[in-house]
């Protein structure tokens, strides 16, 4: 029995290394969601739908239980105690496969099994003994797990929560969460708990300032690049320490450095793990020295980023008639863990076509 439940975790884990990944962005923090895509095909296929035009946002939290769950997906607040309803598709096929664990995501139905449509509930605590299959009911079906935002969940569970059945939707908000200031009489929209925002999550990495610093090529000594993002302009600067392809003539005169020392720079937008500029040689300067320089196009540039330590680099430099890919490293890798974390909070989701 024990091999039986190891290999069914080992499986599960398999499956959810490329899972797909939704974001909730709420009142009070996001929510990130690993989806069990081959557990639960349809009913993680429904909930995508919903996700996808768009159906969940501004919905709000309009149940919540401590200690058991807080429920979402169906109503939108608009003030003045009156909700709207979203639009559902048809009601889908029960697939329980998955327990009613803590910090699982699992969809509300009627009672009978084959009835869920676009509302869900967040388990607050291990509800395995309630929600899951018995003798007189089919259970509850799970198709997803928090990976992040645990804390949200819980700051949600503890919030006031009100008897507001004198709403439009009666019964259904006897049990709904208050946040932030409340009167103790009308709710306000500032007092719901929202879903923003739903998405779901690009699976590419996503430039972020944590990219700025030192780089370079492993394979060719004495050269490197430094980077500087700027996302308030969507702007990435580069500085490209290289060697001439020849020595200059000896009579020029070199005070600091090697005289086949060269400086590029280059500098444009990005979008997603993608940087494409315009590159320029200066010349003309003298160290230490205020003489005005001249600043050449030569070429183009792309940065394609595979993770924050890695890269690769694509040009074409007119004047010399050099192209070449390359890989280029990052030299320290102190902060590559504060990196990915801004890359994945910079992760704006998949367009998606409805």
């Amino acid at each position: 029995m024990r091999k039986l439940l190891f290999s069914m975790l080992l499986i599960i884990l398999a499956f959810n290394l490329h899972a797909t990944k939704v974001r909730f962005e709420t009142t009070v923090g996001d929510i990130e969601i690993d989806l069990y895509d081959v557990e639960a095909p349809v009913t993680v296929e429904n909930f995508l739908n919903y996700v996808n035009r768009g159906d969940y946002d501004e919905t709000v939290i309009h149940r919540s239980v401590p200690g058991f769950v807080f429920q979402g997906g169906a109503f939108r607040y608009s003030g003045s105690s009156s909700f709207q309803t979203v639009s559902t598709d048809s009601p889908i096929v029960n697939e329980y496969q998955i327990p009613n664990t803590e910090g699982t995501i699992a969809m509300a139905r009627l009672p009978g099994a084959n009835t869920a449509t676009n509302q869900w509930f967040f388990n607050l605590t291990d509800n395995t003994s309630i929600l899951d299959p018995s003798s007189t009911d089919a259970g509850f079906a799970v198709f997803g797990k928090v990976t992040k935002g645990l804390e949200v969940l819980k700051l949600i569970e503890s919030f006031f929560r009100i008897n507001f059945s004198s709403s439009n939707l009666g019964q259904v908000t006897n049990e709904f969460p208050i946040f932030g200031f409340f009167s103790g009489s009308a709710v306000t929209l500032e007092n719901t708990v929202k879903i923003n925002r739903a998405y779901v999550l690009s699976e590419q990495f996503q430039i972020t300032p944590g990219l700025s610093g030192a780089w370079f090529n492993p394979d060719t000594n004495g050269q490197g690049i430094y980077l500087e993002v700027l996302p308030s302009v969507n702007t990435l600067i580069m500085a490209w320490f290289a060697f001439d392809t020849e020595h200059p003539d000896a009579s020029v005169p070199s005070t600091i450095g090697a005289a086949g020392n060269r400086w590029l720079t280059a500098s444009g937008d990005f979008q997603g793990n993608q940087f494409v500029g315009s590159v320029f040689k200066t010349s003309g300067g003298l160290f230490d020295n205020p003489v005005a320089v001249s600043n050449t196009n030569i070429g183009d540039i792309t940065l394609t980023f595979i993770n924050c330590a890695m890269a690769e680099m694509s040009y074409v430099l007119d004047d010399s008639e050099l192209t070449n890919t390359i890989n280029i490293q990052r030299i320290s890798g102190s902060n590559v863990d504060f990196c990915e974390q801004l890359s994945i909070e910079a992760d704006q989701g998949v367009i998606t076509q409805q």
